[in-house]
C-alpha cells in the first residue's frame, strides 16, 4: 500500500470522531538494513575463502577482505547504507577501505607468510570494494518500490509523539521504516481526536505491523494497552517508545524516561567478575599504551612548553565514580590564563584560547594520553562517560532530568558519547551525550568496550577528534 493509501485509509478511519479537536498523522522513512549487509559480507568472505583453497593462494586474500568488512562496521556502514547522503556515503567507504588495507598491510609485515599473490589482491579488493556500492543501489532501489517497509502508528496524549517524530525527522535515526504519528489527546489547532475505540479500526485499515506507545501518563498507558490487548495477541508489535528509540537510534530517549522504566528494564547488569576483569584490562592496555607512547609524551610536553608559557601537563578537578571528585590529567591546549577573566566556560570547537600545539592535540585526541595514568590510579577507566567540571555538573543536574545517574560508571578517557557524537558545548549537546552515555551504561560489556576502541582509534587516524 502506497504512503497515499495509508494516509487516506487513516484519514477516513478518524473521520467519524465526535469532537472538532484536530488530530496529527505524520509519515516518516528511515532504514537499517543490516542483515542484508551482513549476508552478502559472509556471502564474500566464503568466495575469498574457496578462492584461496582453489588457488592455493592461502589465507592473505580472506584476512584483508576480513580487515575492510570490519572496518565498515566501524564505520556504521551496514546501518547507513541506505539512508546516508552519497557524499557522505562514499567518504565513509574510502575511509573504511583504507584503514582495512592499512591494518592488513601490518599484519603482513608482522607475518610475511600471509602476504597474497598481486592478482588476489586486486580481486579481492574489486570485490570487497564494489559491495557496498551494489548493495546501496540494489537496497534503494528495492526501497523505493516499498520493500523492508514497517508500517508504525506512535500514540499517546500530549506532545510526546510528535516529539518523537521530531527527533526520527533529525537524521540521527539509521533504519528502514516509514513511520507515522498520530495523537489522541485533543489538540487545539493541531489536528482531529479519535476515541480510543477507533484505535483497532485505525490499525487494521492502515496495515500496521508495529505500534510505539509515546505516554507517560501511568492510567493512560492502561487504557491503549486495553485497546490494543485483541490486536497485540493478534501478532501486533507494540512498543514502549523509550526502547523502539534506543534500539534505532543507538541512545535512550531521556525525554520519555520514567523510573519505572529504569527498574523494569533488562540491562543495566553489574558483575564483580566483569568489574575486575575490566580493571584488569584497563590496567593491562594503559601500561602497554604508556610503554610505546613514552617517547611521544616526552616530545609533545617539549612542544607545548616551546609554543606557550606555562607548564606542559594540566589539572583540573573533575566529577566521577559515585559523584566523587579526582584530579585528571591532560596536555595543556590551551593558554596558562584561559579562565583567568571568564572563570569556567564551555571550550567550544573553534576556541581562541587554544594554542597553536593545542589545536593540533585536540584534533587527533593527544591531549588526553596523560589520563592512562589517572586509568593507573582507578579514577578512570578507557572506556566510559566523560568526567566533568564541578560547576557544570550542577548546572547540568539541574536542566537535564536523570544527569547525575551517569555517575554510576567510572568515567572514561573516550566513551560511546564521544564516538557517536564528537563535539559538545552547551547543555542542548550535554543532553544529547547522556542519552549515548545511559544507552552505554545499559549495555556496558566486554564486547562494547572493543567497537567503541575501535571507532576510537579510527576517530584519532582521521584527525576527528576534539
Amino acid at each position: 500500500m502506497s504512503t497515499a493509501a495509508i494516509d487516506n485509509a487513516l484519514w477516513g478511519a478518524l473521520a467519524p470522531a465526535p469532537t472538532g479537536a484536530q488530530v496529527r498523522v505524520r509519515t516518516h522513512t528511515l532504514a537499517r538494513p543490516a542483515g542484508a549487509f551482513l549476508a552478502a559480507e559472509l556471502a564474500l568472505m566464503a568466495l575469498a575463502l574457496l578462492q584461496s583453497a582453489w588457488g592455493r593462494y592461502g589465507l592473505g586474500t580472506p584476512m584483508m577482505v576480513a580487515s575492510c568488512a570490519l572496518f565498515f562496521h566501524v564505520n556504521s556502514l551496514d546501518k547507513s547504507i541506505v539512508s546516508s547522503k552519497a557524499s557522505q556515503f562514499w567518504i565513509d567507504l574510502i575511509e573504511a577501505l583504507s584503514l582495512g588495507v592499512l591494518a592488513s598491510a601490518l599484519l603482513f609485515h608482522i607475518f610475511p607468510r600471509l602476504i597474497p599473490r598481486v592478482d588476489a589482491v586486486i580481486a579481492g579488493g574489486l570485490l570487497i570494494g564494489l559491495l557496498p556500492v551494489v548493495l546501496r543501489l540494489s537496497l534503494q532501489n528495492l526501497a523505493v518500490r516499498g520493500k523492508f517497509v514497517e508500517e508504525i502508528l506512535i500514540v499517546g496524549t500530549g506532545d510526546l509523539p510528535l516529539k518523537l517524530h521530531r527527533e526520527l525527522g533529525r537524521g540521527m535515526v539509521r533504519s528502514k521504516r516509514r513511520t507515522q504519528v498520530l495523537s489522541l489527546s485533543e489538540m487545539t489547532g493541531r489536528g482531529r481526536a479519535i476515541d480510543l475505540t477507533d484505535l483497532s479500526d485505525v490499525v487494521a485499515k492502515g496495515q500496521i505491523s508495529r505500534v510505539v506507545i509515546a505516554e507517560l501518563d501511568a492510567r493512560n498507558r492502561e487504557k491503549l494497552a486495553a485497546t490494543l490487548l485483541d490486536s497485540r495477541l493478534r501478532g501486533l508489535q507494540v512498543d514502549d517508545a523509550v526502547d523502539f528509540y534506543e534500539e534505532i537510534s543507538g541512545k535512550i530517549w531521556v525525554e520519555a524516561l520514567n523510573p519505572q522504566w529504569f527498574v523494569y528494564t533488562k540491562g543495566f547488569n553489574y558483575s564483580r567478575a566483569g568489574a575486575c576483569l575490566k580493571r584488569c584490562f584497563d590496567v593491562t592496555l594503559a601500561l602497554l599504551l604508556i610503554l610505546f607512547a613514552a617517547p611521544l609524551l616526552a616530545l609533545v610536553a617539549i612542544a607545548i612548553m616551546l609554543d606557550s608559557a606555562g607548564p606542559a601537563l594540566f589539572r583540573q578537578v573533575r566529577v566521577g565514580l559515585h559523584g566523587k571528585t579526582f584530579v585528571i590529567y591532560k596536555f595543556r591546549s590551551m593558554r596558562d590564563d584561559a579562565e583567568l577573566n571568564t572563570g569556567p566556560a564551555w571550550a567550544t570547537e573553534c576556541d581562541d584560547r587554544v594554542t597553536r600545539i593545542g589545536r593540533l592535540l585536540r584534533i587527533f585526541r593527544l591531549d588526553e594520553l596523560p589520563q592512562l595514568f589517572n586509568v593507573l590510579k582507578g579514577d578512570m577507566s578507557l572506556v566510559g562517560p566523560r568526567p566533568e567540571r564541578p560547576y557544570f555538573v550542577d548546572q547540568l543536574e539541574q536542566q537535564i532530568p536523570y544527569y547525575s545517574l551517569r555517575h554510576y560508571l567510572k568515567p572514561g578517557i573516550t566513551g560511546w558519547a564521544q564516538v557517536m557524537y564528537l563535539y559538545g558545548a552547551s547543555v542542548g549537546d550535554s543532553r544529547e551525550k547522556l542519552q549515548y552515555d545511559l544507552y552505554y551504561a545499559k549495555h556496558k560489556s566486554f564486547r562494547c568496550d572493543a567497537a567503541i576502541l575501535l571507532k576510537t582509534i579510527r576517530i584519532v587516524l582521521l584527525g576527528r577528534g576534539r
